[in-house]
């Protein structure tokens, strides 16, 4: 995402130590947030609103946060979880519950989206919506037209999935995200298969179709293809939504000036938030309750959103934000288009251990599928 100017504390390798000294001064707040997940300028711009001083902390894994959040006692007053990750924490004790009466602006928030939330969090007692993400297919428009033409349409994951397809495009570069729960989630929804399922014969399909996906791909990594997609090193890319938005600013300030497009494909796919939730032992609570209701005021959500790429779903917000996230049906998703959405739920330990074995093992199968065809 947006990468800060400002001066931020970073997260280290070891889950019980950081280089950050936190403060219990009652005008403090300590946040912590998946990294570039905010403004260049949002920090700042809300220490001069309200007056309070900012620690901002950035993660970059998942497993690290959940290790500290359930050893307690972290330093912080806010935090970012994944929503799926929720319930869990949720139930362990690691967070503390959200006091609504605090945040005026919760009642500005998009109704159908909290009520997704709250299938994972009744009640949305312990987390909110912070940004809607999902995965989809991003391509560059010029680079596909040159090899399927003007009046192919992308509007399927048949486009990647069919090895037909995938041996076109392995000339001009595809890229997936090194994600194996998310990217086998979508494969399992497209194949109408439970994402969670624990028997390892209901992953045979999926390990299959990403199998001969993979023998015609470049790579799996989930930052370089923003920057790879919009220079034309690379054709089409499963990804995040907000990243297709980057790419395509990228690309229009680039050499080429690509058009760089993003499609949730008409089967549907995955989606789930970043939630604002409170750690237990928040020193700062009242504080968070502050920086959570000046993330809603419609305003700054919707400044957040255009910057980002992701939306803040706050319904004034959504109404105004710039017409490239408002007329992108694959950003800002109907209700209809909801409805063919898999709303990312809890994974059982043994679903993770057959993704992880079902994402290795196409990795080592579709390296020799290449190696055979060179």
């Amino acid at each position: 995402m947006i990468k800060k100017l400002m001066s931020l504390c970073v997260l280290g390798a070891v889950a019980s130590t950081s280089n950050c000294a936190f403060s219990e001064e009652s005008n403090q707040v300590n946040i912590w947030n998946w990294s570039y997940n905010i403004g260049e300028h949002t920090v700042s711009d809300f220490e001069k609103d309200t007056g309070l001083k900012t620690t901002y902390v950035e993660y970059d894994s998942n497993e690290l946060q959940e290790a500290r959040l359930l050893a307690g006692n972290t330093g912080f007053d806010a935090a970012i979880v994944v929503s799926y990750y929720v319930p869990r924490m949720a139930k362990s004790g690691a967070l503390q519950k959200i006091d609504h009466s605090k945040i005026p602006n919760w009642v500005k928030q998009n109704r159908a989206r909290l009520e997704k939330l709250a299938t994972l969090d009744p009640n949305n007692d312990y987390a909110y919506p912070y940004i809607e993400i999902s995965i989809g297919i991003g391509y560059n428009k010029q680079k596909i037209e040159e090899i399927f033409g003007k009046d192919y349409k992308i509007d399927s994951w048949d486009f990647l999935f069919k090895k037909e397809n995938s041996d076109k495009l392995k000339k001009c570069g595809i890229a997936i995200i090194d994600s194996p729960i998310e990217v086998i989630s979508a494969v399992q929804h497209y194949l109408k298969k439970d994402p969670i399922s624990t028997n390892p014969k209901d992953f045979e399909e999926a390990k299959d179709i990403l199998t001969k996906l993979a023998s015609n791909t470049a790579y799996f990594q989930s930052n370089r293809y923003v920057t790879d997609l919009a220079s034309g090193e690379i054709c089409a890319a499963i990804g995040y939504s907000g990243d297709f938005i980057q790419s395509r600013h990228l690309a229009a300030h680039g050499k080429n000036k690509y058009d760089i497009e993003y499609v949730i494909p008409k089967e549907g796919s995955i989606m789930w938030f970043d939630s604002w939730t409170v750690p237990r032992g928040a020193k700062n609570y009242d504080n968070a309750m502050k920086w959570f209701n000046w993330l809603l005021t419609p305003e700054n959500a919707k400044k957040l959103s255009d910057e980002m790429g992701y939306i803040l779903p706050v319904d004034e917000a959504m109404a105004n934000v710039s017409d490239e996230l408002k007329n992108n049906e694959s950003i800002m998703l109907s209700e209809e288009k909801l409805k063919t959405m898999y709303f990312m739920q809890p994974t059982p330990a043994k679903t993770s251990r057959i993704t992880n074995n079902v994402w290795n093992a196409m990795k080592i199968d579709s390296a020799k599928i290449a190696n055979q065809n060179d």
